[in-house]
């Protein structure tokens, strides 16, 4: 998965966030789309909800347009955007592996030293290693009152996922650091139209 995802090619992919009150709930509380696009020069953009990253070969730029806020950081190195499992095996255990006839799913339990958010990771990867399904299970409560005096708290559900995979080339623009930014001589940074209101944090 981890190769499909670095070959040096575009790739273009749409995402939906569900999150639920509770790990069997039918109702979602909150959702959001998402986008992912990558270059051939493994630069990064993605978009989440009203948040946009990128890691170019300049920068990495994390754009909050709720916030009018924009940090400006050096390019992390590796950077792909994508889910990468190898991290996990340290602080999970694998408690399912099921081979179904399109996809594998793959069911992890959190170690209880691991720290993570959350009890339990479900993901389902194509037969072409991509990834399809994300399901977090969350062993920290979230209040979901938003009357403060009466909370409602409930350890939730996040769904995400990824369709409409294709390696179908992007419009350059996203990945010109000029759409957003530009050096003046005396090294000031100078936001694009569209962002000269953001405050930024360097």
């Amino acid at each position: 998965m981890g190769k499909q995802y670095s070959i040096p090619k575009p790739l273009q992919y749409k995402s939906s966030y569900a999150l639920y009150k509770d790990f069997d709930s039918k109702k979602i509380e909150e959702s959001y789309n998402g986008i992912f696009y990558k270059n051939e020069f493994n630069e990064v953009y993605m978009k989440i909800g009203d948040s946009e990253i990128l890691n170019l070969k300049k920068a990495y730029l994390k754009i909050n347009h709720s916030e009018k806020a924009i940090q400006i950081l050096n390019p992390m190195d590796n950077y792909l955007g994508d889910f990468d499992m190898k991290p996990l095996f340290d602080l999970c255990t694998i408690e399912k592996f099921l081979d179904y006839k399109t996809y594998w799913e793959i069911t992890m339990v959190a170690k209880s030293y691991s720290s993570l958010p959350y009890s339990k990771i479900v993901v389902q990867i194509t037969k072409n290693y991509f990834l399809q399904k994300q399901i977090f299970y969350y062993n920290t409560a979230v209040n979901f009152s938003k009357d403060y005096r009466s909370p409602d708290s409930h350890y939730p559900r996040l769904e995400v996922t990824n369709m409409n995979y294709n390696r179908n080339p992007v419009k350059a623009s996203i990945f010109n650091s000029s759409t957003y930014f530009t050096i003046s001589g005396k090294k000031q940074i100078i936001l694009s139209e569209r962002l000269k209101k953001y405050e930024i944090i360097d």
